[in-house]
């Protein structure tokens, strides 16, 4: 794949150092899921996470987006300690500076997709003209101006994934966190979230972390994080430098 020339390797936009977590399986029994995590993405990556089933993969994605606390380490968003943080703040930091599309989309079957899209602006505090106006370009721009007041049953899978994208991207967050975002797309589907993935990180300097199965996804990437049994066992950092 062509280098990213929007890359700016000199800004930390995702740093992990000596990250652990464990759970208690039971009463007694002590899961180590993630094991002493350390890499860093760059403001404009476009990043994959990739590992067999039971990895850690998802574990380390809700880390990263403070939907789970650590049991040690050190998560930066943005020069943002994340694990020091009170529930509350990590509401906070998830509002205005990070973008989760989770699997299977997440919509609100009794909102519109420009309500489910205006969502995280209302709740930042913007008016409802103003989140109106917004929400409708950036609809527009995913090619969904003509389904503004469909609701979630009303739209194909491929659609519902850009809604879901279009609710991420909405508050221009810091960064994106995508946990298996193509996962129940067909492949025609895929290419062309990936192609909009892309498009995303290309104009909008948008740095984007991918958790993923596919091969073909971390292909389409500027390089592949691989964790085994908990543990980051390659960065791909150098390669994607050179």
């Amino acid at each position: 794949m062509k280098k990213n020339e929007n890359v700016d390797w000199n800004i930390p936009m995702l740093e992990l150092k000596n990250v652990n977590k464990k759970f208690l399986e039971g009463t007694s029994t002590e899961v180590h899921a993630v094991r002493d995590s350390n890499f860093t993405i760059y403001k404009g990556e476009m990043v994959a996470l990739m590992g067999p089933s039971g990895s850690g993969k998802t574990t380390l994605l809700n880390l990263i987006g403070g939907l789970t606390p650590t049991t040690t380490g050190s998560i930066k968003i943005d020069g943002s300690e994340v694990t020091v943080l009170n529930e509350e703040e990590r509401t906070a930091l998830r509002r205005d500076n990070i973008g989760y599309i989770f699997q299977h989309f997440n919509l609100l079957e009794f909102l519109t997709a420009e309500q489910n899209v205006m969502l995280p602006l209302l709740v930042q505090g913007l008016s409802n003209e103003q989140a109106k106006r917004r929400t409708t370009m950036m609809l527009r721009e995913l090619g969904l101006g003509g389904r503004l007041e469909h609701f979630p049953n009303e739209l194909s899978g491929g659609q519902e994934q850009r809604v879901a994208i279009g609710r991420s991207l909405i508050t221009s967050p810091a960064i994106m966190l995508g946990d298996e975002p193509t996962g129940d797309l067909d492949r025609s589907a895929e290419t062309d979230i990936l192609k909009m993935f892309r498009r995303i990180n290309s104009e909008k300097k948008q740095t984007l972390l991918l958790v993923t199965h596919s091969e073909w996804i971390g292909a389409q990437c500027d390089r592949t994080i691989r964790i085994e049994n908990g543990t980051i066992i390659e960065t791909g950092l150098e390669e994607a430098k050179l």
